[in-house]
């Protein structure tokens, strides 16, 4: 169970306060270094609470029982053993509350030899334990994380979370700076007061899920008080983080040259990108059809790729992606801090790391992982595409044997775009336009629609007509035209006569 931060760690009644303390401590970052230092001190001792009173009580119990001298010791006996009783019961809670590891499949040296070689040697470069398991997972991450085992900050597993697509992006050296860029920016992590506020700012939210999946007495007397902390630790930590993320790549960049350094992060962003708006989609759309997960997307990941990604694609998304229209202001950060001025990827890799790296059967693993946990998405997408599919076979029954109006004909457009080709869409668009010459939203619909399936002069038209019948939409509609008149000129301008 995820966990999200309050937008509003204050009270009402305490939030100008809050700000003013807020503003001090953006000042001092000293001051918000010991801040951040007592507050998470506190929520750990709290944490810890049942087990020191279980023992306190226990102690004072026994102690008190072998010295008794009247009805009054024995109430205070009788008082201390239900104290230990309730803490014994809030601690064992808390032992039977576990955080879940990421989703994935658990790999060992035996299985990849050569992967768990390098991790071993990285390391030992930075004087660490190496990590005890390596998960593979369907996204693109590469980093370190340090799971709870039970619900106290106190013993850790520490799992390598390795993205397979981001293997078959990078090349055996490019993951070797990748790696070590990970394990770099864990090994800060391990040091310091920061490291340990950072570490204890990773181990709320996953504490806190564990005790929610267990709903009872503990989640009621520790969850509210830790999702306070949590809450002032986002608000407090926000540099901390940032730093942090940016170490990975700010050893990378010093261990290696400049060009080295940006198809790195080109590539892990790429991945993600990739992963996102092309590679995911394709493969959800098979659950249109079929009712159960069948398809291998980690098998076939490296045909695929090369067939669906170009260089050109990749840079229009990379140069999207560092936009500052986009939510991506970590991103722009990380370049800032680099010193690079934008992000330019080269292609893919002659031999990528995933050859060496992972064998046939590990994929396979994975891809019978993935099926099993995407089942109940896979069933959700496949019932709303059969209802939806037979929702448009209805309107469009109806439409037949007579013209659609008001919501219906807005949802058979709606559906005629989901479920067909352009060219039958916009064969759908003009009939409902034909019959709803005095609907302004419809008009506007059909056009838009129209305008994006490429019939340009139909879809204007029908844009005029809603922006005659409706003021409210004239100025959208009259933008949507301009737009379109204008990649109308620029196609048919000749550029040697403009260069003249």
């Amino acid at each position: 169970m995820q966990y999200h931060a309050a937008n509003h760690p204050f009270p009402h009644w305490l939030r100008p306060a809050g700000s003013r303390l807020k503003r001090a401590l953006d000042r001092n970052p000293a001051l918000r270094l010991i801040t951040l230092g007592l507050l998470n001190g506190a929520a750990g001792l709290l944490l810890l609470s049942p087990a020191i009173i279980l023992a306190s009580a226990s102690l004072a119990a026994l102690w008190l029982y072998g010295h008794i001298q009247g009805p009054l010791d024995w109430f205070f006996t009788e008082v201390l053993c239900a104290l230990a009783l309730v803490a014994g019961w809030i601690g064992l809670q808390q032992l039977r509350a576990r955080p879940p590891r990421p989703d994935g499949v658990l790999i060992d040296a035996q299985d990849a030899p050569d992967l768990f070689g390098m991790l071993e040697r990285r390391a030992a470069h930075f004087r660490l334990r190496p990590p005890d398991k390596v998960i593979l997972t369907d996204d693109a991450t590469l980093t370190v994380q340090r799971i709870p085992r039970y619900a106290v900050p106190l013993a850790h597993t520490h799992i390598l979370t390795l993205g397979a697509p981001l293997l078959f992006f990078l090349s055996r050296d490019l993951f070797r700076l990748a790696l070590a860029g990970a394990i770099a920016a864990h090994a800060r992590k391990q040091r310091g007061l920061q490291g340990w506020i950072l570490r204890r700012c990773e181990d709320w939210p996953q504490i806190i899920g564990a005790l929610q999946a267990r709903p009872g007495l503990t989640a009621r007397l520790l969850v509210p008080a830790l999702q306070g902390v949590d809450a002032l630790n986002t608000l407090l930590s926000r540099e901390l983080h940032e730093d942090i993320q940016q170490d990975a790549n700010r050893w990378v960049s010093e261990q290696t040259d400049e060009q080295q350094a940006e198809q790195l992060l080109a590539s892990q962003v790429l991945t993600d990108l990739y992963l996102r708006n092309q590679y995911w989609p394709m493969i959800m759309k098979a659950a249109d059809r079929c009712p159960t997960p069948v398809v291998k997307p980690f098998n076939h990941f490296e045909l695929l790729l090369g067939k669906t990604l170009n260089r050109d694609t990749a840079n229009r998304w990379l140069l999207q992606a560092q936009t500052c229209r986009s939510d991506n202001r970590v991103l722009r950060d990380l370049l800032a801090g680099l010193g690079l001025e934008r992000l330019r990827w080269a292609g893919l890799p002659e031999q990528p790391a995933s050859t060496r790296l992972l064998s046939p059967s590990i994929l396979k693993a994975l891809d019978r992982d993935w099926q099993t946990r995407i089942q109940p998405q896979w069933d959700e997408h496949h019932a709303r595409f059969q209802h939806d599919l037979k929702r448009f076979k209805q309107l469009q029954q109806q439409h037949s044997e007579q013209p659609l109006q008001n919501e219906p004909a807005m949802r058979y457009i709606q559906l005629a775009k989901q479920l067909l080709d352009t060219d039958d869409m916009a064969k759908i668009c003009q009939s409902v336009c034909e019959s709803n010459h005095n609907d302004a939203a419809l008009n506007f619909a059909c056009g838009r629609q129209l305008v994006e399936a490429g019939h340009s002069q139909a879809g204007c038209e029908a844009l005029r007509r809603a922006a005659e019948l409706d003021a409210a939409l004239a100025h959208r509609a009259q933008a949507i035209i301009n737009e379109q008149d204008r990649a109308w000129l620029r196609e048919d301008t000749d550029p040697h006569r403009v260069q003249a």
